[in-house]
């Protein structure tokens, strides 16, 4: 049974559990060397969800034209999924936090942090503040997705769908255009990162990659030789010429079309050498868990541990390398009983209440 709008597209889980692996490793490792390779991790999520979301209200939007179902209904469904996939884990997180934070303290949980991190929005707390939040701080990223939704989902379904494109491309342009006028007024690189607008013109980037798999693409472009120069920028740029997070942020709208014509050529040739590697047990596994490995990664830290084994006379000396493999494996294990006994079940229900109501996607 399939939990999702969409038809399952072959190598997108490799493709997340890669995004993840990106971000892990730029939050484990802080030398200089690997901090742009979260961008990218980033992207390649926005490029994913862009994709996948406006593909779906694209075709709620052809089903409401046909007289299939209504905007009204349409427009509640897609919340209902979204909000069953999404906020469960997210909220159970928060909520856990609220409760510990009555009898310890955790950096950056404070003030009016919790409450933006209710509201979803944590980028907006962040560069109006100027102040980061600790290990709260990768919230930011999932902040800019539901704004996303909220605002893009709406126009999408109450507008014929012959504009569906003409919304991305404008969502694209003004996210350029808001950088670029951000870069110019010499705002800190933390306001322009986060900014909503700029985030909204990556998602609607994968949107347009989306939009594109209903044309001819050329075979060249969604070739394996081609996925993989794409896939091989993506993780090698970032460890050369944009190392620097700086630089890294003023070719970001770069980056994100580079994430979004792969996740185009994964969707356009789903028989290639490279979607073959994609989907290997390991990786298919890894990115059907990897929004609870996302949320989690930042609170497992091998330094609690010791910290706490300490308190009863015991210290500990491993190895410097050794920190990162067992948080890693601490992450995908909390992730995988969240996924199997809280997030499933929950996906399951939304997609048994809307089952009845859901245009057909062929």
């Amino acid at each position: 049974m399939r939990l999702d709008d969409e038809r399952r597209i072959k190598g997108f889980d490799g493709l997340r559990a890669i995004a993840f692996i990106f971000v892990f490793v730029s939050h484990k490792f802080h030398q200089g060397t690997y901090a742009s390779l979260g961008g990218d991790g980033v992207m390649l999520f926005f490029a994913l969800s862009g994709l996948l979301i406006t593909r779906i209200l694209a075709r709620t939007r052809m089903a409401i034209e046909a007289g299939e179902t209504t905007t009204v209904a349409g427009l509640g469904r897609f919340y209902l999924r979204r909000s069953a996939r999404i906020f469960p884990i997210y909220y159970a997180t928060i909520g856990f936090f609220l409760v510990a934070s009555l009898f310890v303290h955790f950096d950056g949980f404070e003030g009016g942090a919790p409450l933006a991190m209710l509201l979803y929005a944590t980028n907006i707390y962040v560069f109006t503040t100027g102040h980061w939040v600790g290990h709260f701080n990768h919230f930011w990223t999932l902040a800019i997705e539901e704004q996303f939704y909220l605002l893009f989902a709406p126009l999408l379904l109450f507008i014929p769908s012959k504009a569906a494109r003409h919304i991305c491309v404008a969502f694209v342009v003004l996210g350029l255009v808001t950088q670029a006028g951000l870069e110019w007024a010499g705002v800190s690189a933390k306001v322009v990162g986060l900014n909503p607008m700029t985030g909204f013109g990556y998602l609607a980037l994968g949107g347009l990659a989306g939009l594109s798999l209903d044309r001819r693409v050329p075979a060249w472009l969604v070739s394996t030789p081609a996925q993989a120069i794409a896939a091989l920028a993506l993780l090698i740029v970032p460890l050369t010429v944009l190392k620097d997070e700086i630089v890294w942020r003023v070719y970001a709208p770069a980056i994100s079309a580079t994430a979004a014509l792969l996740v185009l050529q994964i969707a356009g040739n789903q028989a290639s050498r490279f979607v073959a590697f994609l989907e290997t047990w390991p990786l298919r596994s890894l990115g059907r868990i990897s929004y609870g490995c996302y949320i989690f990664h930042e609170f497992v830290h091998f330094y609690d541990v010791e910290a706490a084994v300490r308190k009863f006379g015991i210290t500990l000396a491993p190895p410097d390398w050794i920190s990162a493999p067992i948080e890693l494996v601490a992450t995908v294990g909390l992730a995988t009983v969240s996924w199997r006994f809280f997030e499933r079940p929950i996906m399951a229900w939304a997609h048994q209440m809307t089952q009845k109501a859901a245009p057909a996607v062929a």
